[in-house]
């Protein structure tokens, strides 16, 4: 049985999860954050990056577990074949993370806990404390226990559903987010003032929207940024202060025995305006089969309509009417996202499907093993599959555009391994991966505006603060080390539990070699 550090080195902590907050962004904007230039400069400089792929459901289920994603099982890669089940369900199956989390341990070890709205967290399960968690797509709050009385209007708690698509309708989407933190902030320092509560988790996603939305508007950088006079160039730094001023406010009713956290699950970038049309590689090199026959040239046809219709929603701003129909019509989504002209049943390797229209720095190739003949042995297959995206991924007029690529087991280790497609690779910035066949293997993307900010899974946010004199140990962490660390805060002995991770405090995480898998195990030059 774990035993509780009753001890001088026990500290109560409390934990601000700030979704798709940017390390490069906080420190380009730190002149307008007094609160996170004092976290900066109070916390040990510790470079966290994420998981893969560097999505909130995957990245918090790691955070919270200490497990890398193929132990936790919460990866959402999507083989085409079998996306209808996604849509089976409106929120994400938490079997896999419940009573595994940071917050469970500490419970069971007698610290009282109180979280709000822990992403990917609903349905709700017993804590020892207090737990509420927003269910997706409806307006419903759950509650741990369920006879908690609280003095507070959830329904001041909402998420906005509406996707802009005008400027004024993107100036009451702003006010609705903005509203969105402060009730949050508010409602989350209530809670706090409750009582003496150990362990205390705040969560909010607000900047993840507001990042994914307007990136192009606040980004020079971005080809479609209209200019340093549109009114929505300072959106994502205001709501970085936002953001600093109620942190600001949450810390001045810490007191000197309580640790502080502040953390993202990925950071946020550009999103791709170059495809790698992966598809187009494997068809040329035999793996992949087009739909062939009379009706052939309709399905072509058919996928540069598509991609015709895309260029026009985007030029025209009806992202909002696009996404909604998408949404709201899954078989029309399926449609749109899966190309019709490709043979899935007598292709022996694709491209995931992650993204949709949306293109992604970072994916994965499926291998068909029962589609390989006798002859063909799996792992060569697969290798020769890496050797032959390499060397097409030379041929662009940037150079190499891939910045790793491997097999699955490379990168992590799990009873859930078989969740990620075979191979798996990352792209240099800039280029994401192409669907698409009969395509030049580099082109540009339909639809980068429909959601220019994209995750990035190197720059999240690690600050810690008033740590009871406890010394940091490394300058590098992934998200399975924030788990142990948190219980390494707490006094509790977490040193029986299998993590992948460390506590970055702790003497066993200096024995660890720092280093990033995909620089040393996945890189190719």
């Amino acid at each position: 049985m774990m035993q509780s550090d009753k001890g001088d080195n026990s500290m109560r902590l409390v934990v601000i999860g700030i979704d798709s907050m940017d390390r490069r962004l906080i420190h380009e904007y730190l002149d307008n954050l007094p609160t996170f230039r004092k976290l900066v400069n109070d916390s040990p400089g510790i470079t966290l990056n994420s998981v893969f792929p560097p999505d909130s459901d995957t990245a918090w289920a790691s955070i919270y577990t200490g497990l890398n994603p193929a132990q936790h099982g919460v990866v959402n890669f999507i083989d085409p074949l079998k996306k209808a089940a996604l849509y089976q369900t409106d929120y994400l199956d938490n079997l896999s993370i419940r009573n595994r989390t940071f917050w469970d341990v500490a419970g069971k070890n007698g610290k009282t806990v109180c979280l709000i709205y822990p992403h990917a967290a609903y349905p709700v399960w017993e804590v020892n404390g207090f737990m509420i968690a927003p269910r997706p797509k409806t307006d419903e709050f759950q509650v741990y226990p369920p006879s908690y009385e609280f003095n507070f209007k959830v329904e001041e708690l909402k998420l906005p559903r509406k996707i802009p698509d005008t400027k004024q309708e993107y100036k009451q989407y702003l006010g609705l987010l903005e509203k969105l933190v402060v009730n949050e902030f508010n409602f989350a320092m209530n809670m706090f003032d409750e009582q003496r509560w150990d362990l205390f988790f705040f969560y909010s996603c607000a900047l993840d929207f507001v990042q994914h939305v307007f990136w192009n508007y606040c980004d020079p950088d971005d080809p479609t940024y209209p200019g340093d006079t549109n009114p929505f160039r300072n959106v994502i730094r205001d709501f970085y202060i936002l953001h600093d001023q109620h942190i600001g406010e949450m810390i001045k009713k810490i007191d000197s025995d309580t640790s502080v956290m502040v953390l993202s699950d990925h950071g946020h970038s550009m999103r791709p305006i170059k495809l790698f049309n992966m598809n187009e590689v494997l068809r040329k090199s035999g793996y992949l089969v087009g739909k062939q026959g009379p009706f052939s040239p309709v399905f072509d046809l058919n996928e540069k309509l598509k991609r015709a219709a895309v260029n026009v929603v985007q030029r025209l701003g009806f992202r909002k009417f696009a996404m909604n129909l998408l949404r709201t019509h899954p078989g029309l989504e399926k449609m749109y996202t899966v190309p019709s002209s490709i043979d899935f049943e007598r292709s022996v390797a694709f491209t995931s499907d992650l993204s949709g229209m949306k293109s992604y720095t970072y994916g994965g190739i499926f291998v068909s093993k029962g589609k390989l003949t006798a002859g063909d042995a799996y792992t060569a297959v697969r290798d020769d599959i890496i050797s032959t995206i390499s060397a097409a991924a030379n041929g662009s007029a940037d150079g190499n555009v891939i910045e790793w690529i491997c097999p699955r087991e490379l990168l992590y280790d799990g009873e859930h391994i078989s969740k990620y497609p075979d191979v798996l690779f990352k792209l240099k910035g800039g280029y994401g991966a192409g669907w698409g066949i009969k395509l030049p293997f580099f082109s540009k993307t339909p639809a980068h505006n429909l959601f220019p900010g994209s995750h990035e899974g190197s720059t999240p946010v690690l600050l810690l603060s008033n740590l009871g004199g406890k010394k940091c140990a490394v300058t590098k962490a992934t998200l399975m080390d924030i788990a142990p660390t948190v219980l390494d805060i707490l006094g509790v002995d977490s040193t029986q539990l299998s993590y992948d991770g460390a506590s970055v405090l702790a003497k066993q995480k200096m024995d660890r070699a720092e280093r990033d898998l995909s620089e040393d195990v996945c890189h190719i030059e």
